[in-house]
């Protein structure tokens, strides 16, 4: 039997009375890639932070690729972790090369004489995001498309096992938004990465997810391809006062012949 990427057993963070998560448990196998959905609040980031080791649960156990996630391995394991955080609208103020902005995702990047090694690395993870004829463009010009697409350049050049994404679709054109996903699928279907991905949006991207996790505060739902999400999940989720709207029947949430539901204040 396969070992899982991630293996999350009955975690909780916040306050008792109100937890911000409360009783999570999540498996995650290679090469699977996760779509995480909920409104604002729902603790979606909280859980890729946790699950990064930059935030420690209440309570609850993580594994990563079959090793106790603790503060002694914490810092091994991360090596195989590539993380893309929210963007956040603010202009850089320091000059940078873009091609020096994804370097900062290498584990070695503290030493500076060796990222030479790294250069074809740093070329590929450019060239994923069609950004490798600007390796030297000053980062401060970029759009925020262009940044966003820099990041994500950044979180994949070590190559890692999983990838944690909170809403990297954000600044991105619709051309854009789907190329992303295209490459993520093709990502997870040629190397085996698994991807954890957060999305407001789950019409956009559960034609290429293998599953979607419906969570607010806790997994109300966890659906793979194929399967019919209840609107009582969706009204657990959101509230009794969310409109429905029917998407293309062939997406993650929708049981074959009927039209997939959902609700259409999806924001985190």
């Amino acid at each position: 039997m396969t070992t899982p990427v991630v293996q999350i057993s009955h975690l909780s963070f916040g306050p008792v009375n109100k937890p911000i998560l409360d009783n999570i448990s999540l498996e995650l196998e290679a090469g699977h890639f996760l779509g995480i959905v909920g409104p604002n609040g729902a603790g979606k980031s909280t859980l890729l932070n946790i699950i990064a080791g930059l935030t420690a649960p209440n309570s609850g156990h993580i594994d990563l690729f079959g090793r106790c996630l603790t503060r002694f391995s914490r810092h091994k394991l991360l090596r195989q972790i590539g993380f893309l955080h929210q963007l956040h609208d603010h202009a850089p103020r320091l000059p940078m090369r873009i091609r020096d902005v994804v370097a900062m995702g290498l584990a070695d990047y503290a030493t500076p004489w060796r990222r030479v090694m790294h250069s074809d690395a740093i070329r590929e993870a450019l060239k994923r995001v069609d950004m490798d004829h600007l390796a030297n463009a000053d980062f401060r010009q970029l759009s925020g498309g262009q940044r966003q697409r820099a990041r994500l350049a950044r979180a994949l050049v070590r190559k890692p096992r999983l990838l944690l994404l909170d809403e990297p679709s954000a600044a991105l054109d619709s051309v854009r938004q789907e190329k992303l996903f295209q490459l993520l699928r093709k990502l997870c279907d040629d190397t085996g990465m698994s991807v954890i991905m957060v999305e407001h949006d789950i019409a956009a991207i559960s034609s290429h997810v293998d599953s979607v996790a419906c969570l607010n505060r806790k997994i109300h739902h966890h659906a793979m391809k194929g399967e019919d999400i209840p609107n009582n999940v969706w009204r657990a989720m959101y509230g009794d006062h969310i409109h429905i709207m029917a998407h293309d029947a062939r997406c993650i949430g929708c049981a074959p012949g009927e039209p997939m539901h959902a609700p259409d204040n999806q924001h985190e």
